[in-house]
């Protein structure tokens, strides 16, 4: 029998190989511009994916992101730029392109008057897959086992978008592009979906992931991308990101210009929001056809001190405030005595009690949460869950950006 793992699922390395050399990214985004009428929808927007990566795109309503998601499943071509999913240019082979992508728009619409299973069914067969018993593995990993009876017209708007990810699986694409997969849902339909996205990625998908609710995206991505008026302001790993921000603010706390040359590895553009407007006022004027940039080139091209001239003293060394990490605690008994036994600590920044949960700030690696867990429980403070806290994402967001709209 045809099992989700085993058709959905890579093949793990065989014990005792070679390292392999960094894979290239899955989807590479150059130099990319879209232009409505006389307005620039996008603007030299350059990115890298990674493959297994969940990537959330960000930004406010108008900001470009469902722009780019067209272009990149083939139903729109660029202005200008270059896009390629797993190496294939989306623009001059569409066909392949889509064989390795399953793309789901927001707000799709469905078959209401046949069942679930007559609806895959009917999208296999549009797909070609060889075999129907793809589609009772789509029903397995995908939890609509026991719904696939059931009329589509009689299921909640959480289980169609749940039939909407299981139809985009039946081919096996390689990777996901979701446009606001969790809009309109009710609490319980957005964390199943949530959890769906995340076993997807344990099966090998890379999956590319729009929204403007941050919340949906904290606790899933491993990089993001946020998109402001068409341009991209940062992308990259959250918590690289995060250590590039603590720098810049430990540098204006001493009196300093940001470091220029400072780019995190994997973090492919930081503009700060005042210099949003120094970029380019068309593609042509950009020549964004002609080259593609190099890592953390949007970094210094943007950045007016990198092009400064030396000064005659070399800059003192700009202190790095060490970036400051998070953790919520739910003990067993009084919450005010497990807060005592922390405060104080080694690497402990601030400890505070609020609603029943001890919330620690603190310095380090997550090795200090170990840590803090067997000092409690020495002192008999029983440990009975420990959460970080998610609002890395949010103070990101709201520090780059300007809340500027188009």
């Amino acid at each position: 029998m045809v099992t989700a793992s085993s058709t959905f699922g890579g093949s793990a390395p065989a014990s005792g190989a070679a390292s392999p050399s960094p894979a290239p990214p899955t989807i590479r985004v150059r130099h990319l511009w879209h232009r409505f009428a006389n307005r620039d929808v996008l603007r030299d927007v350059t990115f890298d994916v990674g493959p297994g990566e969940i990537f959330g795109f960000i930004g406010p309503n108008g900001a470009g992101k469902t722009t780019t998601i067209r272009v990149m499943a083939t139903l729109l071509e660029p202005m200008a730029g270059r896009v390629e999913i797993d190496g294939i240019d989306v623009t001059l082979d569409p066909d392949a392109v889509r064989k390795v992508i399953g793309y789901m728009p927001d707000h799709a619409g469905v078959y209401d008057r046949i069942t679930v299973r007559e609806y895959l069914e009917f999208f296999a067969d549009s797909f070609r897959v060889p075999s129907i018993s793809v589609v009772d593995a789509v029903l397995e990993l995908t939890d609509l086992g026991k719904l696939q009876d059931r009329l589509v017209a009689e299921m909640s708007k959480g289980m169609k978008q749940r039939l909407q990810l299981a139809r985009i699986l039946l081919h096996d694409p390689k990777v996901l592009i979701l446009d606001e997969p969790a809009s309109d849902l009710d609490p319980r339909a957005r964390i199943e979906i949530r959890d769906l996205l995340l076993e997807l990625r344990g099966l090998g998908k890379t999956i590319f992931l729009s929204s403007h609710i941050l919340t949906e995206l904290s606790d899933v991505c491993t990089s993001i991308g946020i998109l402001e008026r068409g341009r991209l302001v940062v992308a990259g790993p959250i918590h690289e990101i995060s250590a590039r921000l603590e720098a810049i603010r430990a540098a204006e706390a001493h009196g300093h210009a940001p470091p220029p040359r400072y780019v995190p590895p994997g973090v492919r553009a930081l503009v700060p929001a005042q210099a949003a407007q120094a970029a380019p006022a068309s593609p042509e004027a950009a020549g964004v056809v002609q080259s593609a940039p190099v890592a953390g080139a949007a970094v210094a091209a943007t950045d007016p001190s990198a092009s400064a001239a030396p000064q005659p003293q070399a800059p003192q060394p700009i202190p790095q405030a060490p970036s400051v990490r998070r953790v919520k605690l739910r003990v067993l008994g009084n919450p005010e005595a497990a807060a005592y036994f922390l405060r104080g600590g080694p690497g402990i920044v601030e400890v505070h009690v609020m609603g029943g949960l001890v919330h620690v700030g603190y310095t380090g690696t997550e090795t200090k949460i170990a840590e803090m867990v067997t000092h409690l429980v020495h002192r008999n403070i029983g440990i009975v869950g420990v959460e970080p806290e998610r609002n890395e994402l949010e103070r990101i967001f709201l520090e780059v950006t300007r809340g500027d709209v188009q």
